[in-house]
Protein backbone atom coordinates (compact mmCIF):
# COMPACT_ATOMS: atom_id res chain seq x y z
CA UNK A 1 0.00 0.00 0.00
CA UNK A 2 0.94 3.58 -1.05
CA UNK A 3 1.89 5.74 2.09
CA UNK A 4 -0.34 8.10 2.49
CA UNK A 5 -0.88 11.13 4.68
CA UNK A 6 -3.48 10.81 7.67
CA UNK A 7 -4.36 13.72 9.51
CA UNK A 8 -6.46 11.98 12.48
CA UNK A 9 -5.57 8.41 13.88
CA UNK A 10 -6.30 6.07 16.76
CA UNK A 11 -3.92 3.29 16.89
CA UNK A 12 -4.88 1.68 20.24
CA UNK A 13 -8.07 0.16 20.92
CA UNK A 14 -10.45 -3.14 22.32
CA UNK A 15 -13.16 -5.16 21.29
CA UNK A 16 -15.27 -7.63 22.80
CA UNK A 17 -12.25 -10.34 21.47
CA UNK A 18 -10.28 -9.02 24.70
CA UNK A 19 -11.70 -6.90 27.50
CA UNK A 20 -13.87 -3.90 25.16
CA UNK A 21 -17.39 -3.63 25.59
CA UNK A 22 -17.51 -3.01 21.68
CA UNK A 23 -17.78 -5.50 18.91
CA UNK A 24 -14.95 -5.06 15.93
CA UNK A 25 -17.67 -3.66 14.05
CA UNK A 26 -19.39 -1.27 15.88
CA UNK A 27 -15.90 0.27 17.08
CA UNK A 28 -15.00 0.94 13.08
CA UNK A 29 -18.41 2.82 13.37
CA UNK A 30 -17.49 4.54 16.23
CA UNK A 31 -14.23 5.51 14.74
CA UNK A 32 -16.08 6.96 11.78
CA UNK A 33 -18.43 8.69 14.01
CA UNK A 34 -15.62 10.13 15.49
CA UNK A 35 -13.77 11.65 12.03
CA UNK A 36 -10.34 9.08 12.32
CA UNK A 37 -8.98 7.95 8.99
CA UNK A 38 -6.55 5.12 10.48
CA UNK A 39 -7.23 2.61 12.77
CA UNK A 40 -5.68 -0.25 14.21
CA UNK A 41 -7.50 -2.90 16.63
CA UNK A 42 -4.99 -3.70 19.49
CA UNK A 43 -6.74 -6.43 21.67
CA UNK A 44 -4.73 -7.80 24.51
CA UNK A 45 -2.80 -10.82 23.26
CA UNK A 46 -5.79 -11.54 20.65
CA UNK A 47 -5.88 -11.27 16.70
CA UNK A 48 -9.60 -13.19 16.65
CA UNK A 49 -11.48 -9.55 16.08
CA UNK A 50 -9.15 -9.16 13.19
CA UNK A 51 -10.52 -10.34 10.43
CA UNK A 52 -14.55 -8.60 11.49
CA UNK A 53 -12.48 -5.37 11.84
CA UNK A 54 -10.90 -5.09 8.74
CA UNK A 55 -13.79 -6.04 7.03
CA UNK A 56 -16.01 -3.62 8.42
CA UNK A 57 -12.99 -0.78 7.90
CA UNK A 58 -12.51 -1.86 4.15
CA UNK A 59 -16.81 -1.35 3.08
CA UNK A 60 -16.53 1.92 5.84
CA UNK A 61 -13.32 3.46 3.70
CA UNK A 62 -11.34 3.48 6.44
CA UNK A 63 -8.03 2.71 6.59
CA UNK A 64 -6.59 0.14 9.32
CA UNK A 65 -3.35 -1.73 10.53
CA UNK A 66 -2.94 -5.21 12.11
CA UNK A 67 -2.10 -4.83 15.68
CA UNK A 68 -2.03 -6.46 18.66
CA UNK A 69 -0.92 -6.16 22.77
CA UNK A 70 0.86 -7.86 24.32
CA UNK A 71 1.82 -8.37 28.04
CA UNK A 72 5.34 -8.75 28.56
CA UNK A 73 7.74 -8.50 31.41
CA UNK A 74 10.87 -6.62 31.81
CA UNK A 75 13.61 -6.43 34.32
CA UNK A 76 10.64 -7.44 36.55
CA UNK A 77 8.09 -4.59 35.78
CA UNK A 78 5.05 -5.98 33.47
CA UNK A 79 4.92 -3.57 29.91
CA UNK A 80 2.56 -3.71 27.04
CA UNK A 81 3.94 -4.26 23.82
CA UNK A 82 1.96 -3.00 20.78
CA UNK A 83 2.90 -4.84 17.78
CA UNK A 84 1.59 -3.27 14.13
CA UNK A 85 2.15 -4.74 10.36
CA UNK A 86 2.90 -8.20 11.07
CA UNK A 87 1.47 -10.98 9.05
CA UNK A 88 -1.70 -11.74 11.28
CA UNK A 89 -1.45 -15.73 9.72
CA UNK A 90 2.19 -16.11 11.03
CA UNK A 91 2.65 -19.46 12.20
CA UNK A 92 5.04 -18.46 15.09
CA UNK A 93 2.83 -15.77 15.96
CA UNK A 94 -0.33 -17.41 16.20
CA UNK A 95 1.31 -19.99 18.39
CA UNK A 96 2.57 -17.55 20.43
CA UNK A 97 -0.46 -15.81 21.16
CA UNK A 98 -2.12 -18.78 21.52
CA UNK A 99 0.18 -19.46 24.71
CA UNK A 100 -0.44 -15.58 26.07
CA UNK A 101 -4.63 -16.86 26.20
CA UNK A 102 -4.30 -20.06 27.99
CA UNK A 103 -2.00 -18.32 30.39
CA UNK A 104 -4.79 -15.60 30.39
CA UNK A 105 -7.60 -17.96 31.15
CA UNK A 106 -5.38 -20.00 33.34
CA UNK A 107 -4.56 -16.25 35.38
CA UNK A 108 -8.51 -15.51 35.50
CA UNK A 109 -9.56 -19.28 36.68
CA UNK A 110 -6.97 -18.67 39.53
CA UNK A 111 -8.94 -15.18 40.67
CA UNK A 112 -12.22 -16.74 40.83
CA UNK A 113 -10.80 -19.82 42.74
CA UNK A 114 -9.18 -17.27 45.20
CA UNK A 115 -12.04 -14.89 45.27
CA UNK A 116 -14.72 -17.60 46.18
CA UNK A 117 -12.02 -19.19 48.71
CA UNK A 118 -12.19 -15.64 50.69
CA UNK A 119 -15.88 -15.75 50.52
CA UNK A 120 -16.08 -12.92 47.93
CA UNK A 121 -18.23 -14.70 45.45
CA UNK A 122 -20.34 -17.53 46.24
CA UNK A 123 -19.56 -21.15 45.06
CA UNK A 124 -22.14 -21.16 42.18
CA UNK A 125 -20.55 -18.04 39.95
CA UNK A 126 -18.73 -19.26 36.57
CA UNK A 127 -17.10 -17.24 33.85
CA UNK A 128 -18.56 -17.49 30.79
CA UNK A 129 -16.96 -19.55 28.17
CA UNK A 130 -14.24 -17.44 26.44
CA UNK A 131 -15.29 -17.64 22.61
CA UNK A 132 -12.35 -19.19 20.39
CA UNK A 133 -9.41 -17.14 19.57
CA UNK A 134 -10.23 -15.24 23.06
CA UNK A 135 -9.32 -15.09 26.65
CA UNK A 136 -10.62 -13.54 29.70
CA UNK A 137 -9.40 -10.45 31.41
CA UNK A 138 -9.47 -9.16 34.78
CA UNK A 139 -12.90 -6.58 33.74
CA UNK A 140 -14.74 -10.04 33.26
CA UNK A 141 -13.77 -11.17 36.60
CA UNK A 142 -14.67 -7.38 37.95
CA UNK A 143 -18.08 -7.72 36.26
CA UNK A 144 -18.33 -11.08 38.40
CA UNK A 145 -17.58 -8.90 41.43
CA UNK A 146 -20.72 -6.37 40.72
CA UNK A 147 -23.40 -9.11 40.23
CA UNK A 148 -22.64 -11.23 43.06
CA UNK A 149 -20.00 -9.78 45.05
CA UNK A 150 -19.39 -6.42 47.66
CA UNK A 151 -18.27 -4.17 44.88
CA UNK A 152 -20.73 -1.54 42.92
CA UNK A 153 -17.83 -0.09 40.30
CA UNK A 154 -15.48 -1.45 38.47
CA UNK A 155 -13.06 1.09 39.66
CA UNK A 156 -13.60 -0.73 43.32
CA UNK A 157 -13.32 -4.23 41.95
CA UNK A 158 -9.89 -3.37 40.74
CA UNK A 159 -8.80 -1.14 43.74
CA UNK A 160 -10.20 -4.02 46.49
CA UNK A 161 -9.24 -7.48 44.76
CA UNK A 162 -7.38 -7.41 41.11
CA UNK A 163 -4.27 -5.13 41.42
CA UNK A 164 -0.97 -5.57 42.78
CA UNK A 165 -0.62 -5.25 46.76
CA UNK A 166 -4.59 -6.82 47.36
CA UNK A 167 -4.54 -10.24 49.03
CA UNK A 168 -6.61 -11.65 46.27
CA UNK A 169 -4.24 -10.32 43.54
CA UNK A 170 -3.35 -13.28 41.18
CA UNK A 171 0.07 -12.51 39.08
CA UNK A 172 0.28 -13.99 35.65
CA UNK A 173 3.75 -15.44 33.41
CA UNK A 174 4.70 -13.54 31.22
CA UNK A 175 6.88 -13.68 28.39
CA UNK A 176 10.02 -11.13 28.23
CA UNK A 177 10.26 -7.86 26.46
CA UNK A 178 12.64 -9.24 24.42
CA UNK A 179 10.42 -12.39 23.29
CA UNK A 180 7.42 -10.26 22.28
CA UNK A 181 10.11 -8.22 20.14
CA UNK A 182 11.40 -10.96 18.81
CA UNK A 183 7.91 -12.58 17.39
CA UNK A 184 6.83 -9.37 16.15
CA UNK A 185 9.61 -8.72 13.87
CA UNK A 186 9.74 -12.20 13.19
CA UNK A 187 6.39 -12.04 11.54
CA UNK A 188 7.44 -9.02 9.32
CA UNK A 189 5.96 -6.04 12.12
CA UNK A 190 7.31 -3.46 14.20
CA UNK A 191 7.01 -3.43 17.77
CA UNK A 192 6.39 -0.35 20.26
CA UNK A 193 5.71 0.31 23.83
CA UNK A 194 2.51 0.90 25.08
CA UNK A 195 1.65 4.13 27.37
CA UNK A 196 5.10 4.34 29.42
CA UNK A 197 3.98 7.08 31.25
CA UNK A 198 2.04 4.43 33.43
CA UNK A 199 4.50 3.23 35.92
CA UNK A 200 6.95 1.85 33.59
CA UNK A 201 10.51 3.13 34.93
CA UNK A 202 12.90 5.25 32.31
CA UNK A 203 15.72 1.80 33.29
CA UNK A 204 13.24 -0.62 31.83
CA UNK A 205 12.16 1.61 28.67
CA UNK A 206 15.99 1.82 27.98
CA UNK A 207 16.33 -2.18 28.33
CA UNK A 208 13.93 -2.28 25.49
CA UNK A 209 14.94 0.00 23.19
CA UNK A 210 18.49 -1.95 23.37
CA UNK A 211 16.28 -5.19 22.91
CA UNK A 212 15.28 -4.09 19.25
CA UNK A 213 12.17 -1.50 20.14
CA UNK A 214 10.92 -0.06 17.14
CA UNK A 215 8.52 2.66 18.38
CA UNK A 216 7.09 4.16 21.46
CA UNK A 217 3.52 5.37 22.67
CA UNK A 218 3.72 8.94 22.68
CA UNK A 219 0.23 10.15 22.87
CA UNK A 220 -1.67 8.16 25.49
CA UNK A 221 -4.97 9.10 27.69
CA UNK A 222 -2.31 8.67 30.98
CA UNK A 223 0.23 11.29 29.15
CA UNK A 224 -0.06 15.16 29.94
CA UNK A 225 1.61 17.62 27.57
CA UNK A 226 4.59 17.10 29.32
CA UNK A 227 4.66 13.57 29.21
CA UNK A 228 3.96 13.47 25.53
CA UNK A 229 7.10 15.95 25.05
CA UNK A 230 9.05 13.99 26.66
CA UNK A 231 8.60 10.83 25.14
CA UNK A 232 8.85 13.02 21.83
CA UNK A 233 12.32 13.97 23.01
CA UNK A 234 13.16 10.13 23.97
CA UNK A 235 11.89 8.74 20.26
CA UNK A 236 13.87 11.37 18.82
CA UNK A 237 17.03 10.82 20.35
CA UNK A 238 16.98 7.31 20.07
CA UNK A 239 15.55 6.86 16.41
CA UNK A 240 12.03 5.33 17.42
CA UNK A 241 8.93 5.84 15.08
CA UNK A 242 5.66 7.65 17.19
CA UNK A 243 2.39 6.00 17.90
CA UNK A 244 -0.95 7.07 19.28
CA UNK A 245 -4.29 6.50 20.39
CA UNK A 246 -7.12 6.09 22.61
CA UNK A 247 -7.11 2.69 24.28
CA UNK A 248 -10.17 2.95 23.72
CA UNK A 249 -12.60 -0.11 26.11
CA UNK A 250 -16.18 1.49 25.72
CA UNK A 251 -15.84 1.12 28.98
CA UNK A 252 -17.39 4.35 31.43
CA UNK A 253 -14.79 6.41 32.99
CA UNK A 254 -12.48 4.21 31.19
CA UNK A 255 -9.59 6.02 28.95
CA UNK A 256 -11.21 8.34 26.41
CA UNK A 257 -14.90 8.50 26.56
CA UNK A 258 -15.71 8.73 22.57
CA UNK A 259 -13.03 7.44 19.38
CA UNK A 260 -12.06 10.38 18.15
CA UNK A 261 -11.58 12.64 21.27
CA UNK A 262 -7.86 10.98 21.26
CA UNK A 263 -5.57 11.05 18.60
CA UNK A 264 -2.22 11.82 16.98
CA UNK A 265 -1.24 12.66 13.23
CA UNK A 266 0.95 9.86 12.10
CA UNK A 267 4.37 10.75 10.30
CA UNK A 268 5.44 9.59 7.19
CA UNK A 269 8.41 7.37 8.73
CA UNK A 270 5.90 5.02 10.40
CA UNK A 271 3.21 4.56 7.69
CA UNK A 272 5.81 3.27 5.70
CA UNK A 273 6.87 0.71 8.10
CA UNK A 274 3.41 -0.28 8.94
CA UNK A 275 3.41 -1.27 5.20
CA UNK A 276 6.73 -1.97 4.14
CA UNK A 277 8.62 -3.37 6.75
Amino acid sequence: MAVTRYTKADLHMHSTASDGRMAPGELVAEAVRGGLELVSLTDHDTLSGWPAFRAAAEAAGLACVPGVEISARQAGVEVHMLGYGFDPDHPALLAFLAVQQERRNERALGFLGVLKEGGHLPEHVQLDEAPDGTSWARPHIARLLIEHGPVDTMDQAFDQFLVTGTDTFVPKPLPSGAEAIEVIHEAGGIIGLAHPGHHVPHQVVCALIESGLDAIEVVHPSHDRMLERYYFSLAERFGLLMTGGSDYHARKGHRAPALGERWFTPEPDLLNAFWTH
